[in-house]
């Protein structure tokens, strides 16, 4: 090569001189078959390490986020839901209040693990388990609306988890819509009389599913007794008849309010249903006598209200939402509305 640059093999010569001018001596390390064992070994348990940690979360496809799964609640979903309050007058509307439901914080098959609301708010939390929104404004312009969007993060199971109750006399006692200790309801209901309540349960399922005709929406309810004596209804009627029939027999029951819907969603008005659950082996297990399904698909349903009575309740009867404002109007929002 010419004059003009080092040869290659100056160039490694200088690479392979240290600082004081001393060749750098190089030495081949030769590991012993056990070494290369023990090295194996290693590497495999912190591949396994890893394995688990990324098993550790699950990914919704959807939003693209992680979120821990949680013992015994491994399936993650998120919902989003809202409200556009409207002041309906041509003056000033001074404190607004409104209530609405934030999913149940803890059945045997849900768990709400994070929510995000669009305002300051207020967590009201009540005897049964219900979590409860209260959001307040100091005025409300003339004609003028406030949107509200609430975003929870929930941990859904298909298999009930244990939820233990330190008194289910809550469960067993008649109350309106739910006449179990009615003359009526109370001899019919020892037909289904099983060797364990699950059995029992199951019979009931069966026959008020297949005795009971949908009559589709009704404004307003109607209650066990109506179904039974009318044999008609709608969701809330099955609901209210399957449960009352439990408690008849001695199993604790209770109505659930909510939705339906295998993956993450925006909520839709329209969509709201009732089911029921009964309390079997230290755990609530679904019975959707309606839609026909009995302890299948759980984490389908997400529960946002508990229904029964309650003295820290501030809903009183309304079953999603409530207001207080003269001229305040308020409706839940659609998905096409949310999306524009």
């Amino acid at each position: 090569m010419g004059g003009w640059g080092e040869s290659s093999r100056q160039k490694a010569r200088k690479r392979m001189t240290g600082r004081h001018g001393e060749t750098e001596k190089f030495h081949r390390v030769t590991l012993s078959p056990s070494h290369r064992v023990l090295l194996r070994t290693i590497f495999f348990l912190i591949a396994l390490c890893l394995s688990f940690a990324l098993l550790g979360a699950k990914v919704d496809s959807t939003e693209g986020r992680a979120y821990p799964t949680q013992p015994g609640y491994p399936i993650c979903r998120e919902i989003q839901y809202g409200f556009m309050l409207r002041n309906k007058t041509n003056h000033l509307l001074k404190e607004a209040e409104f209530w609405t439901y934030a999913p149940v914080k803890m059945t045997s098959t849900q768990r709400c693990l994070k929510l995000e609301v669009s305002h300051p708010y207020e967590l009201i939390g009540d005897d049964l388990g219900n979590q409860i929104l209260c959001l307040r404004f100091e005025s409300l312009p003339p004609h003028g609306v406030k949107p509200i969007t609430i975003r929870a993060s929930l941990g859904l199971s298909d298999i009930p988890n244990p939820v233990p109750i330190d008194d289910g006399h809550p469960f067993l006692r008649s109350e309106k819509y739910i006449e179990s200790d009615h003359p009526e309801l109370q001899k019919f209901a020892k037909k289904f009389e099983s060797a364990t309540p699950r059995e029992t349960a199951e019979r009931i399922f069966r026959w008020v599913a297949n005795s009971i005709s949908y009559a589709g929406y009704l404004r307003n309810s109607r209650g066990a007794l109506y179904a039974f004596r009318n044999k008609r209804g709608d969701c809330t009627e099955y609901m209210c008849l399957f449960a009352a029939l439990c408690r008849a027999n001695g199993i604790p029951a209770r109505g659930i309010g909510g939705y339906v819907n295998s993956e993450s969603c925006i909520l839709e008005p329209s969509s709201y249903h009732n089911w029921a659950e009964f309390y079997e082996e230290a755990a609530w297990k679904m019975g959707d006598p309606q839609k026909r399904v009995f302890m299948a698909n759980p984490s389908h349903y997400i529960a946002m209200r508990i229904i029964g009575e309650s003295p820290k309740n501030p809903m009183g009867e309304f079953y999603r939402f409530r207001c207080a404002g003269n001229g305040l109007e308020v409706k839940m929002t659609s998905r096409d509305s949310i999306q524009r």
